[in-house]
């Protein structure tokens, strides 16, 4: 099952606008999982140090980042479609 993490943080206006992306995607395919995290956390700052995210949004897909800053839908769904290969 497909997992997306949020890197997230309380009053992040852009964090809202993704929160709005993964549950349109989620609606759209149930055997995604979807989980938040704070930026200010121990585990979000560990994570945010490791892959470079200076503020959030960033959002990962299986333990790998794959958008940060401005994300997109087409980010999100393009990496989920590579999880599927080729069709």
């Amino acid at each position: 099952m497909p997992h997306l993490l949020l890197l997230t943080s309380e009053g992040c206006t852009p964090c809202l606008r993704v929160k709005r992306i993964l549950r349109n995607i989620q609606a759209e395919s149930s055997d995604i999982s979807i989980e938040e995290m704070q930026f200010t956390s121990p585990a979000g700052s560990k994570l945010a140090i490791e892959n470079n995210v200076l503020y959030p949004p960033a959002v990962f897909l299986n333990g790998r980042l794959i958008a940060k800053g401005k994300v997109y839908g087409e980010q999100i769904a393009a990496a989920l479609r590579s999880l599927a290969g080729p069709t």
